[in-house]
C-alpha cells in the first residue's frame, strides 16, 4: 500500500473560531419638549448591562430647555447620535427619522419621559434569541411611576392575558447561551441575569385586534418586521398613535411575545396622551378622542396599508381566503366618514375601501373572495354586486 504524504502546502492550520458578536440594539429617543425628563432617559440605555446597544436620539424642535440637555447628553456619551429636526411634525415621522439613523436589527423605540430597567434590553434580547417561534416582536411590562413613586407594577392589557392564562406554548424555547470568547470577553447573558424569564412569556396569536402590548417603550421589534410597515406614505401624516400602528400591524403577520416581567418605566407627569392617571380597574385614564388621540387614524392608515400591499404578503405565504380573514379582523371605523356618508361606510374602513377600489384589490384576492370580503365587512347587496373587476381577473 503506497503512503501518501501530506506536503505542507496542504497541511491544515489551526485557526480561531469566528468571533461572532450578539446583535446591536437600536433604542430611539423621540423628544418634544421633555428636557427635564431627558438625560434619566439616555442614562438608562447607556447603564444596560446588555453589552451591544447603539441610541439615537430625534428632538422634534423643542422649545423648552431640551437643546441645552442634548449638548451635555453629547459631551458625555460621545457615541449617541442626535437627529434635530427643522419641525414637530409629530411622533411617528420622528421615529421614522430614528429608524433612519439607525443600524441594528433589533429596534426599541423609548419615549423621552420614559426610562429602561438596567435589564431591558437583555431580557428582551434573551427572550428573542431563545424562542422557536420567531416573532416581529416582544413586549415587555412597565411600571407605572408617579413623583418618582412605583405606583403599580403591572400594565392593565398584560393582565388580561396572564389572568386568563392565554398564549401559553409548550417547548417553545430553547434558552439562548452565547459562550465567551465570541466577541465577549464573558458569556452572555451574565450569572445574575434571571433566565426564568422564559417561565412567564406569553405568546399573541397573529390576527389578534385588540391591545394587549405595553406602550412605546416596553416594546423590542426586529427591524424587517418594521420594515413591512415602515414604508407607508401615509405614516408622515400620523401624529401619534405610531406604537398602535406598528403592534397591531406586525402582530396581525408575525404574531408577538409578552413578558410578564417589567423592563422599563412609564412615567405619569399628567402630560401624557393615554394615561393621565394611574390605572384604575373598570376606569379609563385617558379621554377617547382628546386632543392628540390619533388611534382610529392609525387604525385606518394600517387597513390601508394592508390592502395596498395584499399582493407583496402572498407573495409570501398568505392565501387570498386567509389574507381576506385577516383585513376582515383588522377593519375598523372610517374616521374619514363624513356625515353624509353611508352608516355601513362609516361603520367599516375595509368595506368603504373596497367598493371604492374593486378593480385594484379584486385581481390579487379574486373577485369572489373580494366581494365576499365586502358584504361580510357590511357593504350592502347592490353595492356588492355591482362591483366589476379588471378584465384580466375576470
Amino acid at each position: 500500500m503506497n503512503e501518501v504524504r501530506v506536503t505542507e502546502r496542504f497541511r491544515s492550520e489551526p485557526r480561531e473560531a469566528p468571533a461572532l458578536s450578539l446583535p446591536l440594539v437600536s433604542v430611539i429617543v423621540v423628544n418634544y419638549n421633555y428636557g427635564r425628563f431627558l438625560d434619566a432617559a439616555v442614562d438608562s440605555i447607556f447603564h444596560q448591562t446588555y453589552p451591544n446597544v447603539e441610541c439615537v436620539i430625534v428632538d422634534n424642535a423643542s422649545t423648552d430647555e431640551s437643546p441645552a440637555v442634548l449638548r451635555g447628553i453629547e459631551a458625555r456619551y460621545p457615541k449617541a447620535k442626535v437627529v434635530r429636526r427643522a419641525a414637530n411634525d409629530g411622533q411617528t415621522p420622528a421615529a421614522l427619522d430614528g429608524l433612519a439613523a439607525s443600524s441594528g436589527p433589533y429596534v426599541i423605540f423609548l419615549d423621552a419621559d420614559d426610562m429602561l430597567l438596567p435589564h431591558g434590553v437583555s431580557s428582551h434580547i434573551f427572550v428573542h434569541l431563545s424562542l422557536r417561534v420567531h416573532v416581529g416582536f416582544t413586549s415587555g411590562d412597565l411600571l407605572q411611576v408617579l413623583n418618582d413613586q412605583v405606583v403599580l407594577g403591572s400594565e392593565e392589557a398584560f393582565n388580561r392575558v396572564i389572568c386568563a392564562n392565554r398564549g401559553v406554548k409548550a417547548d417553545s424555547v430553547r434558552p439562548y447561551r452565547h459562550a465567551a470568547g465570541q466577541a465577549l470577553g464573558a458569556p452572555w447573558p451574565e450569572d445574575g441575569f434571571d433566565r426564568s424569564i422564559l417561565d412567564r412569556i406569553r405568546f399573541v396569536a397573529p390576527m389578534t385586534n385588540e391591545w394587549v402590548w405595553s406602550p412605546t417603550s416596553g416594546n423590542c421589534f426586529r427591524r424587517d418586521a418594521l420594515a413591512l410597515f415602515a414604508d407607508n406614505p401615509a405614516l408622515g401624516g400620523l401624529r401619534t398613535g405610531t406604537d398602535l400602528y406598528f403592534c397591531l400591524g406586525v402582530n396581525a403577520i408575525t404574531g408577538s411575545v409578552l413578558i410578564d416581567d417589567a423592563i422599563g418605566v412609564y412615567r405619569l407627569h399628567g402630560g401624557n396622551i393615554y394615561s393621565k392617571r394611574p390605572q384604575l380597574h373598570n376606569v379609563l385614564s385617558y379621554q377617547p378622542g382628546c386632543s392628540g388621540d390619533s388611534n382610529a387614524q392609525a387604525k385606518a392608515v394600517l387597513v390601508d396599508h394592508l390592502i395596498d400591499r395584499a399582493a407583496f404578503f402572498l407573495q409570501r405565504g398568505w392565501t387570498p381566503f386567509d389574507y381576506a380573514r385577516l383585513l376582515r379582523r383588522i377593519d375598523c371605523s372610517d374616521p374619514d366618514a363624513g356625515p353624509l356618508s353611508p352608516r355601513w361606510s362609516a361603520r367599516s374602513r375595509v368595506a368603504s375601501t373596497l367598493v371604492k377600489r374593486f378593480p385594484e384589490v379584486a385581481p390579487v384576492l379574486g373577485p369572489w373572495i373580494t366581494r365576499g370580503l365586502m358584504f361580510a365587512s357590511g357593504a350592502p347587496w347592490p353595492n356588492v354586486l355591482s362591483a366589476r373587476a379588471s378584465r384580466q381577473a375576470l
